[in-house]
């Protein structure tokens, strides 16, 4: 039997953060889980605040010599000064993300909807409430009065729609209020004077913010509303087989046994009339059956999520809050484990699809009308953190969305490169918009003038291929990575010692202490641009090569190549972050900028560079020693260079306290602030710990966690298109299936000899000092057996 991966409570969420997260890329839904009065909180992934603005500074190109000069001198505070005033944005932030509201639903509940009450499950027994990651669907059953209730939700991509049905065991037994709603949430819970037993909303309460909020006729209801210039609509239809009545402000049914709605939702930066675009989407699945929509839905979620599954443990029936509790005692719980990986993919699949936008820092889920960091594209570590699983966990297709969104920052960053910089190609800094902005964000000196966040973002477009070998998607991106790559030629400026370096730059969001004491985040050349932009202009070489182009800039990508500043060792052992060794403002930092090499990049590994991977170790060593890594994608950062490190006790133990660290009851990382990027991180650690490919050698259990002693895990995907299947007992490997996508040689590493056999017997193979290579074929399967 398929294993069941379902996230299981037994009381529902009070707080946003513990509420559970369902979606179909475009439509994103908390779920509190209550039984009497339940809220969805809702978004659609295009609602940002009002339209692109053109922020491009263009006075900086008159100052930027200037700014340069003050840097080599070591004026340093001069140079701030003028980058203070000059590299900044017009204004100085972009667009922001922001909820769409909610839809609160009560079953046998009267006035429900006083701005001030709180969901709640008051007078019921046998509560259960579940999420099938499998499926995408929760269910919530319940019994009061003696009449059980269940409630199934799920958001279809086929449909487009969220779908809710409410069921009784008794015929007749429900009465049911829908009512949209766009307020500040508040998740206080204050117990009300007036109704003894029953709580309020804490705090203050916002105000609705929508323009138009009634029903259409009986069984619809629509409401309308702006956010900045943003137009959108949401809209429910209703079928019930019991009585209507309209009372404009809200459907209502009464003496049903069975209630289905039906939302459709829209903004005007897809929809020219997003109304008539959410009312389509309902009135269209209303014509449908709900045994129809829930199928047509799960044949399109499980397939992607049975595609690669992780097995360990036992969560024999017990709660995700049991399951927590357990992964807090010492040696963990690997059913925990295995159930967040699930998790993590669950969230990718729900909140980013092909026809989606790309994730941002809250993936789709964001309660607030100004939420932190606005809930952008934070291209400094955090977008392209929620992408690092995406390939190597068989869900290639779902990097789309970042690539459409990578599309759209090159052509604002040409605009940007020319008119703040003079420059060529494109050029986009640490922040981006549903818009593509590109001009410097914040004024925040250690971030805003960075200038590589467009070179990290078109790395990804070269993993994808290096993932697939497919040549087609190469010659069409090629173009794009080769703007991004073209700036530097014109941006790389002489630094005396005979190198070229990006300046000014920071290394992000870090800062050095000056002899005098001085501390500042400026500087030029840091270790993370030099090794983005190495892998950026080694992979248009390569690229160039592969599709024949010869491209008259290929030769000039490798002059600069050669010139960038090489990697250096501190006397600490410690990969440097800057050109000099000096002392950080922040020993416990989170950002790990200068170890961008070693993961998620490839130049410093165990084949080729083992003194400059044990030096990065080193860096990790420092930075937890100073406080870092605690939890959030810190940490996740970090699981993936303890697994690059090939140390098994290090990544165990952070894996392990990454699954606790959050202190939310539906592995959200964050507490008071959710950031997808965390659980995304170290979906791609615990991937890293039992497969590496990017030294192009396909290494088995690499970094096996030594509590998970055994397992198995199926559909993962190697460089290469090769699908890999993983069983271990003892920590060892028992054996391992590969299933080339294409004809080559595969180059494998197990740590403890092995043989390699297919249907036709034994095959041949060439020892190496690290494992064996051999030939393969596409579409054979090749079993791996230790002797």
């Amino acid at each position: 039997m398929p294993r069941e991966y379902i996230m299981r409570y037994t009381r529902p969420a009070d707080l946003w953060n513990d509420a559970l997260p369902l979606g179909n890329g475009r439509i994103g839904v908390m779920a509190y889980g209550h039984a009497n009065i339940e809220r969805l909180q809702l978004n659609e992934d295009s609602l940002w605040y009002g339209d692109f603005i053109n922020r491009n500074n263009p006075k900086l190109k008159e100052a930027l010599p200037e700014i340069r000069r003050l840097i080599f001198a070591g004026k340093i505070p001069e140079a701030e000064d003028l980058i203070q005033r000059y590299m900044i944005g017009a204004p100085a932030s972009m667009r922001h993300y922001e909820t769409m509201g909610e839809l609160d639903i009560a079953v046998n509940e009267l006035s429900p909807f006083d701005m001030n009450w709180l969901p709640q499950s008051d007078d019921v027994e046998d509560y259960e409430n579940e999420l099938d990651l499998m499926r995408g669907v929760q269910t919530v059953r319940w019994t009061r009065d003696g009449v059980r209730y269940t409630r199934e939700v799920f958001v279809s991509h086929p449909d487009h729609v969220l779908c809710v049905r409410v069921r009784s065991s008794v015929p007749g037994a429900i009465t049911l209020h829908a009512q949209f709603d766009r307020c500040m949430i508040y998740d206080m819970k204050v117990e009300d004077d007036r109704r003894p037993g029953k709580y309020r909303r804490g705090g203050d309460w916002a105000g609705m913010f929508l323009d138009e909020n009634h029903t259409l006729d009986a069984v619809t209801l629509a409401a309308r509303g702006n956010a900045g210039g943003t137009g959108f609509a949401m809209a429910v239809s209703m079928v019930t087989d019991g009585t209507v009545e309209d009372p404009y402000t809200q459907l209502h049914t009464s003496g049903a046994s069975c209630v289905c709605l039906y939302l459709g939702a829209a903004t005007k930066n897809r929809e020219a009339d997003p109304m008539a675009a959410a009312l389509a989407a309902a009135r269209a699945a209303k014509e449908k059956s709900f045994d129809e929509i829930l199928a047509r839905h799960v044949e399109d979620f499980e397939p992607m999520m049975r595609r690669c599954e992780l097995r360990m443990g036992d969560e024999a029936g017990r709660t995700t809050d049991e399951l927590l509790e357990a992964g807090r005692a010492p040696g963990g719980d690997p059913a925990l484990a295995a159930l967040y990986f699930t998790f993590g993919r669950y969230l990718i699949v729900s909140g980013g699809r092909q026809d989606s936008t790309a994730l941002n820092l809250q993936g789709i889920w964001c309660k607030e009308f100004l939420p932190f960091w606005d809930s952008k594209y934070t291209t400094n570590i955090n977008v392209q953190m929620n992408y690092w699983p995406v390939e190597m966990t068989n869900l290639s297709e779902l990097h789309e969305s970042l690539f459409d969104l990578i599309a759209r920052v090159c052509e604002r960053g040409k605009e940007t490169a020319r008119v703040m910089y003079g420059m060529r190609g494109s050029v986009t800094h640490h922040n981006t918009d549903y818009y593509g902005d590109s001009a410097p964000q914040d004024a925040y000196m250690a971030s805003t003038s960075w200038p590589t966040g467009g070179a990290w973002l078109a790395l990804h477009l070269w993993e994808h291929y290096r993932y697939t070998r497919d040549l087609e998607f190469l010659r069409q991106w090629q173009p794009v990575m080769r703007e991004f790559a073209l700036f530097f030629l014109d941006y790389l400026t002489p630094d005396g010692n005979g190198y070229l370096v990006t300046c000014p730059s920071v290394s992000p969001e870090n800062r050095y202490l000056l002899p005098d004491g001085y501390d500042s985040p400026i500087c030029a050349g840091p270790a993370m641009d030099n090794q983005i932009l190495r892998e950026l202009f080694g992979a248009l070489i390569e690229a160039d090569a592969l599709l024949g182009l010869g491209d008259p800039l290929t030769a000039e990508f490798a002059a600069a190549r050669e010139k960038l500043p090489p990697d250096q060792i501190g006397s600490r052992g410690q990969l440097l972050e800057w050109r000099e060794e000096y002392a950080e403002m922040q020993p416990g930092m989170g950002h790990i900028s200068h170890l961008y090499a070693a993961y998620p990049g490839y130049q410093i590994n165990w084949l080729e560079t083992p003194e400059l991977l044990k030096a990065a170790g080193r860096s990790v060593d420092l930075r937890v020693e100073g406080g870092a890594g605690r939890g959030g994608w810190p940490l996740a950062w970090f699981i993936c260079q303890y697994a690059r490190q090939l140390d098994r006790e290090k990544t165990g133990a952070a894996i392990a306290k990454m699954l606790v660290s959050s202190k939310t009851r539906n592995f959200f990382n964050g507490a008071r602030v959710f950031q997808i990027d965390g659980n995304l991180g170290a979906t791609a650690g615990i991937a890293e710990a039992l497969m590496q490919s990017h030294t192009g050698i396909i290494h088995l259990l690499p970094a096996l966690p030594l509590t998970w002693a055994e397992g198995e895990i199926t559909g993962m995907i190697a460089r290469g298109n090769v699908a890999v299947d993983i069983r271990w007992a003892e920590g060892k490997l028992v054996d391992a299936v590969l299933r080339p996508a294409r004809t080559d040689k595969i180059a494998l590493r197990t740590d403890l000899p092995c043989r390699i056999v297919t249907a036709e017997g034994e095959v041949a193979v060439e020892t190496t000092a690290w494992g064996v290579t051999f030939d393969a074929a596409a579409d054979k399967e090749y079993r791996v057996l230790p002797c």
